[in-house]
């Protein structure tokens, strides 16, 4: 997912930092070819511990300037950057959930996703898409997770229970391509995830195997998704016109 992740926001952002678990395949070297000026910050987290991970982005973004936001790599914001003005505030993004409807058409990391898998379901339709993956917080302002005084953040995973516009968004890929690749990296997330976590049923949708990602595809997403493209060509449409002037 790393390369779709880093073309898209080397678009947006003048400079992103990117927060290393110990990997052991080549993303590191991915993000030093796509983005050379980036920081590649090593977890001091030995565990993929749901709360620790919050206080850690916490302690990196304290000391980052200007507009931030903290997302995953199957995350992708897009739409009109425009809202990124010099107000301080706090933007709550939605996120539009793209699922896999064709796993036999291949993708390319040539071409953005957005432009290759067009269904999935739309955060507006309903508040149970909502609720299947809630909002992100794009901030000029000190925010501290899992809450702070006046929104309600999930606690803890940095989602938030609300969203303040639709115009960002955040087109989330953890199901789409449902490829291998995809599958290995949704299986693999388990195994960083310590005991006091799985006791507090934290990160419990990571607790899983390959007949389970498959069923809850075949059986929960797919059957409530549809062909998204026009929603989407509307944030790409901004996205264009405002990231050559950003």
């Amino acid at each position: 997912m790393l390369p779709w992740f880093l073309n898209n926001h080397k678009q947006i952002f003048d400079h992103g930092v990117m927060i290393d678990y110990h990997s052991t395949d080549r993303s590191v070297e991915i993000i030093r070819e796509i983005c050379p000026t980036w920081d590649i910050v090593v977890s001091r987290n030995a565990d993929f511990q749901a709360d620790t991970i919050d206080t850690e982005v916490n302690d990196i973004e304290r000391n980052i300037k200007g507009w931030k936001i903290c997302l995953n790599a199957t995350e992708q914001l897009i739409g009109d950057y425009s809202l990124m003005d010099d107000n301080p505030r706090q933007i709550l993004v939605p996120s539009i959930f793209m699922v896999d409807c064709d796993r036999e058409r291949a993708v390319t990391q040539d071409r953005p996703l957005y432009e290759q898998k067009t269904d999935g379901f739309i955060f507006s339709d309903s508040q149970q898409n909502f609720l299947e993956r809630r909002s992100r917080s794009l901030h000029n302002i000190p925010v501290h997770y899992p809450a702070n005084s006046t929104v309600e953040c999930m606690a803890p995973g940095r989602h938030w229970n609300s969203y303040n516009t639709d115009k960002l968004v955040t087109l989330y890929y953890g199901w789409c391509p449902f490829d291998d690749g995809q599958l290995a990296r949704k299986l693999q997330i388990q195994t960083q995830i310590p005991l006091i976590d799985r006791q507090l049923n934290r990160g419990f949708h990571h607790i899983t195997n390959h007949e389970t990602l498959t069923y809850r595809l075949e059986n929960e997403f797919i059957p409530r998704s549809r062909d998204i493209s026009k929603e989407i060509q509307q944030y790409v449409t901004k996205h264009k016109d405002l990231s050559n002037i950003l």
